[in-house]
């Protein structure tokens, strides 16, 4: 029999929805944003994101602008820590969702270094 991890359990490998180029990436938050794990770079970071882009969603890019630069993208990605762990409905979290997450910093216990495209 397996059982589901209790609510606010941390992830310490979470499931991203897909890897390109080696990233895992995955979209987050309600507007568009995204988050690698690890820290590829900018640059292999927004190719990883463009790519998911195409693919889970069908747009053209992040931007779905078919002239859109990948300097006008550049600087909307940045590097932090987030603790990952399992929804907890009672704080608001959709039981459906494979994670959630919080800011951490480095020092913070259970922290992944992670890239972010903030849109």
């Amino acid at each position: 029999m397996t059982t589901n991890p209790a609510p606010g359990t941390v992830i310490t490998n979470p499931e991203m929805e897909a890897t390109y180029f080696g990233v895992p990436v995955a979209y987050y938050g309600e507007d568009g944003e995204m988050v690698a794990l690890g820290r590829p770079g900018a640059r292999k970071a927004l190719a990883a994101f463009n790519r998911h882009a195409r693919r889970h969603c069908g747009l053209v890019n992040v931007a779905d602008d078919p002239k859109a630069e990948a300097e006008d993208w550049l600087a909307d990605i940045r590097e932090g820590w987030l603790v990952f762990s399992t929804p907890n409905p009672a704080e608001g979290d959709d039981p459906d969702w494979g994670w959630v997450s919080v800011d951490a910093t480095a020092e913070t216990p259970n922290a992944l270094p992670v890239t972010y495209l903030t849109a």
